[in-house]
């Protein structure tokens, strides 16, 4: 592999995170002829097909895997080296991807903001999905830091929780049924609920086998905001990050008094101990930890 490139690495990267040619080709301000002739110039350089094409999608081979892996080592330790010389020069550069599950999206820019102003020159990428897609942001070793409640159980994460994630039970605010009781006086209440494998939904799944609780009427809904509008319209009751409450209004809901609640979780800030941590990660996720 003589004719390894940083350019060819670089490109492929981009294809594999943008997850098409022609969006690689916007973000790298290259014609796609450009990066279609660059891919097909490294797969011809490794010699065994990289990427195949399902459903309109790019999916990785196991020799595109090694490749994309060897990307983010390759260039994740040149920015390293570039942001070190850059410091020396008394000059701030580099990058941070970040992905955080979606009930992350409320607490993190309050963190983000006075670390953007203190590092002006850094280049920030935040996702927000949810743990599933996450997870597999995570598998693919495509971000710097992750933000989760409950992090896959990897021996190759590294998980430092950084803040409490409090669960309340919310009801219209016309709401007239029992209150000041136990979530067992509630299970014949309509519950508003966040999917199967959400870490809100496993904190409670998780106080509900303690405590032999069995929920009557469950509705699922994937989404915190329509979660918290479906309450307000008066659709049933909900449990929900405080975290997520105290972005939005709350005119239309109200938080009851029930017994063991909140229920707590933590946030921790993940990293994978097989992706180089770039100097701008390292600083971020410092911040977070100190704030505990």
């Amino acid at each position: 592999m003589n004719s390894l490139t940083f350019r060819l690495l670089e490109v492929f990267q981009q294809v594999v995170d943008s997850g098409s040619v022609t969006a690689a080709s916007n973000a790298l301000s290259l014609s796609q002829p450009t990066v279609s002739l660059q891919l097909k110039k490294l797969t011809s350089i490794v010699g065994l097909p990289l990427v195949e094409h399902y459903q309109g999608k790019i999916q990785l081979t196991e020799a595109g895997e090694a490749v994309y892996r060897c990307a983010q080592e390759v260039l994740t330790s040149q920015e390293k080296l570039n942001s070190q010389i850059s410091a020396l020069r008394g000059v701030e550069v580099g990058s941070l991807k970040l992905a955080v599950v979606t009930t992350a999206k409320y607490i993190i820019p309050p963190f983000l903001s006075p670390f953007c102003k203190q590092h002006p020159n850094i280049d920030v990428r935040f996702t927000v999905g949810n743990r599933a897609q996450i997870i597999e942001r995570l598998s693919h070793n495509r971000d710097d830091l992750y933000i989760f409640t409950y992090p896959p159980e990897d021996e190759e994460l590294e998980c430092v929780p950084f803040m409490s994630n409090p669960l309340v039970i919310i009801a219209p605010s016309d709401y007239d049924g029992p209150d000041n009781c136990s979530l067992s006086e509630l299970v014949n209440q309509k519950f508003l609920l966040r999917e199967q494998g959400s870490g809100t939904r496993r904190t409670l799944d998780e106080y509900c086998d303690l405590k032999r609780i069995t929920l009557n009427n469950k509705m699922i809904i994937e989404s915190n905001e329509a979660i918290r509008l479906a309450v307000s319209a008066g659709l049933g009751l909900a449990i929900l990050s405080r975290h997520t409450l105290a972005q939005a209004s709350t005119d239309n809901v109200k938080i009851l008094k029930v017994r063991d609640f909140p229920l707590h979780s933590n946030w921790q800030v993940v990293t994978n101990k097989r992706r180089p941590i770039s100097l701008s990660a390292q600083a971020f996720r410092q911040s977070l930890i100190e704030k505990k």
